[in-house]
């Protein structure tokens, strides 16, 4: 039986192989630049990672006086209604039957509203780092050309209110040319799977350049047909050169350094929700309701005149959090959603139970529900 032939991964590096490329940094090595630069007025504190750029004071805008929330009471339905919900809801799950929708009968339907607040603040927020790109000859915008603008100066403009957006643009007048830090200036650095050495012992006869082998029922010592008896292959990561092109000038030796500002708009969301049932909050926030109150300002008013003194009290605590001091606010949006919920107390051989229909389109939540299983159902 032949030996198995490793795969090229399974090649080490010869210790013996002299280094050919003793003089190039290794390719695995953690060269950090060091920023040099003159000082670029506005952006003193620039770095290499992130660095907030808190907003410029702005004008404060007052709200404008709100309407008048709407209030209404919660639609009543008819058994009927909420049996068919029941029966619909049942047809759509896996292995539920319908016998129980059927049978049960109503003891009492308890009608309810569920009011949804939510509080949307669309802010912007700049950060600047410093970044590079390979400098191949390409146009390079340096201070000789002006004054480089202030982070919040640079114009940039949104696609859509309340939509997250990512926006990365280069300080204008902020651009330097520097030798390469990661392979000083020499286009290659040392290979990181040979070490610089070029070669690499053969994985197949872990250097020996012979293998033995089974053939014609008897074991045979022959020299390895990977690496032709020598015992070491040529390095498939370098091809045998020792160096590789340095992964950050991608061999043009040279950087060009700028100052790149990244802009995030942001749509942050509060919200509270008013529930006196047993049904889960996240199920009123998934299911329609109707409108109670809406309004779209640069700066809102806290809801104040709402019925219900929990709303009223949701909404002033999370537009007083909503400050964000480091970003811009550009809008804010908030709604009262009324959500229906209807609690059904029935009853099913002797047996109490009790499901709950919500929302516009009558959805189900019905935990107690008997009928889960099917006998002898199989699911392919």
């Amino acid at each position: 039986m032949a030996s198995v032939v490793p795969d090229a991964d399974d090649d080490q590096v010869d210790e013996s192989e002299p280094v050919v490329c003793e003089d190039l940094v290794a390719e695995g090595s953690d060269a950090k630049p060091n920023i040099d630069f003159a000082t670029v007025p506005g952006y003193n504190n620039v770095r290499l990672d992130q660095s907030l750029l808190p907003p410029p004071p702005m004008d404060y805008i007052p709200p404008k006086d709100q309407k008048q929330p709407d209030f209404m009471s919660a639609p009543v339905i008819s058994e009927e209604t909420a049996r068919q919900a029941l029966l619909e809801y049942a047809a759509q799950q896996c292995c539920w039957g319908k016998g129980s929708a059927e049978k049960l009968t109503f003891k009492q339907l308890q009608s309810s509203t569920s009011y949804h607040y939510v509080l949307e603040t669309f802010t912007e927020e700049r950060s600047t780092k410093w970044d590079y790109d390979p400098f191949h000859g390409q146009h390079v915008d340096g201070p000789e050309f002006g004054p480089a603008p202030g982070p919040w100066d640079i114009s940039a403009t949104f696609k859509e209110f309340f939509k997250n957006e990512t926006q990365h643009h280069e300080v204008p007048h902020t651009a330097y040319v520097k030798d390469c830090h990661k392979c000083n200036a020499r286009g290659y650095v040392r290979c990181g799977k040979c070490h610089g050495r070029g070669r690499v012992k053969c994985g197949s006869c872990h250097g020996s350049g012979r293998k033995r082998v089974y053939r014609k029922g008897e074991h045979r010592v022959v020299s390895c047909s990977r690496c032709h008896g020598r015992g070491k292959r040529s390095c498939m990561r370098c091809g045998g050169d020792g160096r590789v092109k340095c992964p950050v000038c991608k061999s043009h030796c040279r950087l060009r350094w700028y100052i790149k500002l990244t802009i995030n708009w942001m749509n942050n969301i509060g919200e509270h929700i008013v529930e006196k049932t047993e049904l889960p909050d996240i199920l009123i926030s998934q299911a329609a309701g109707t409108m109670g109150f809406e309004d779209t300002q640069p700066r809102v008013i806290p809801i104040a005149r709402f019925p219900v003194p929990e709303i009223n009290d949701a909404s002033a605590r999370l537009v007083g959090s909503h400050q964000f001091p480091n970003r811009r606010i550009h809008m804010q949006h908030h709604i009262i959603r009324m959500v229906p919920v209807t609690q059904c107390f029935c009853q099913l051989k002797e047996k109490d139970m009790k499901y709950f229909v919500y929302g516009l389109e009558s959805r189900v939540h019905a935990p107690e529900y008997p009928d889960k299983c099917c006998w002898g159902c199989t699911i392919l």
